[in-house]
């Protein structure tokens, strides 16, 4: 069974999927905003991907540092030396 990232973007939920050929059971957390690993052939997958609930998450990271900070962002609650 391969997952697939996706960020959920509606009403808190969770879910109990069967997948792969035995049937194991895949329990998961739906929270707005939150990311969520789910099988990209399942059904329930299809039907939130219909309903715009969920959006595939790039995960090529080949090029961010794990430091990095966006252009123009600044670190909230840190003063500068003056």
């Amino acid at each position: 069974m391969t997952l697939t990232r996706y960020r959920y973007t509606g009403p808190q939920s969770a879910a109990s999927l069967r997948v792969g050929p035995d049937r194991k059971l895949l329990d998961v957390q739906l929270l707005p905003g939150q990311p969520v690993d789910l099988p990209a052939d399942h059904e329930y997958t299809q039907v939130l991907l219909e309903l715009r609930h969920l959006t595939p998450v790039s995960v090529d990271t080949s090029d961010t540092k794990p430091d990095a900070v966006a252009p123009g962002a600044a670190k909230k609650g840190v003063k500068a030396n003056d």
